[in-house]
């Protein structure tokens, strides 16, 4: 007979929504730990049940000072995680989180999600004289490195309750701006990753939730040679784009969810008021601020 401390985050939260089921049938609290045992094969006593029954102890609330309970914060981890965020066990017993990006404003918001779950991350800036530096944010959990080692769909569960926060986490790590600045001034906002069924699962929250419509696009196959920072590699994956394209789109996307990252939420900010103050003359204005360097557009007088 397992306990309850050896369960997942998930399976607690079925097993006491089973016993609030079973309560409202008219159920007692005995009758319901007997049938929760005889279910699961997990042991819960009768005053653990009465207290889920009533509302006043969360199970999986906190988890060895973790709070693992659905939340703005956690559904922002999540989908950082998702992108660009890593976990790592190093097997010593240390069970890490990490995350390392250029922007100071992203690795400021995952530090500060990390704190509102419980953990004590660091929070550093690296020089590489490989690429340019980056900020570092690294966090030790057990409890947090096992609830993200979940099934894909059961981080799906948990992301959607805050679907703004998952969202925002997800394209501070993969998303950004696009601005065609031709003879038609046009800007969408775009993600790109390797799972397939990530950016599905995107699409349907954005659609579902915010009433924004996207597509899902394959960029290019294993195999393929593509251009990164310069150079040219063969892709080890299938890799995949989201798009947001239409203008009412963008402007929800940026209303509603929108970029950490200041640069990132500049240049589509920026380009949406061209579009809405002078689009005849837009692309002019656009060219004198930012200029393209391969396939992107980058602030003048900026890095990246």
């Amino acid at each position: 007979m397992r306990k309850l401390k050896d369960l997942s985050v998930f399976e607690l939260k079925e097993i006491m929504d089973y016993a609030r089921t079973l309560r409202s049938e008219g159920f007692s609290y005995s009758a319901i730990s007997s049938r929760i045992a005889e279910t699961y094969n997990v042991s819960v006593s009768r005053p653990t049940v009465s207290r889920w029954c009533k509302g006043t102890h969360n199970p999986f609330n906190k988890i060895n000072d973790v709070d693992l309970s659905p939340s703005p914060a956690l559904s922002y981890v999540i989908g950082v995680y998702l992108g660009d965020g890593s976990i790592h066990n190093k097997g010593n017993g240390k069970y890490r989180i990490k995350l390392k990006v250029v922007d100071r404003e992203f690795s400021e918001a995952f530090y500060s999600a990390l704190q509102k779950l419980g953990l004590h991350p660091v929070f550093g800036f690296e020089n590489d004289s490989t690429r340019v530096g980056r900020f570092y944010v690294e966090g030790s959990s057990k409890a947090l490195y096992e609830f993200l080692k979940n099934p894909l769909e059961s981080l799906f569960r948990m992301a959607e309750l805050y679907p703004a926060e998952f969202l925002r986490g997800f394209f501070d790590s993969e998303g950004f701006p696009v601005v065609s600045a031709g003879k038609r001034f046009r800007v969408h906002v775009e993600a790109v990753n390797s799972n397939l069924k990530l950016l599905e699962f995107s699409k349907s929250l954005l659609e579902t939730k915010f009433g924004i419509t996207s597509a899902v696009f394959k960029m290019y196959s294993k195999g393929q040679r593509v251009i990164i920072r310069g150079q040219e590699y063969a892709s080890n994956v299938d890799m995949f784009g989201l798009r947001i394209t239409k203008l009412r789109d963008v402007e929800r996307f940026h209303k509603e969810i929108g970029f950490t990252a200041e640069r990132k939420t500049q240049k589509l900010q920026y380009a949406l008021s061209l579009l809405e103050c002078c689009p005849s003359d837009a692309t002019r204005l656009w060219k004198e601020r930012y200029i393209k360097v391969g396939r992107e557009y980058r602030e003048r007088g900026k890095p990246f």
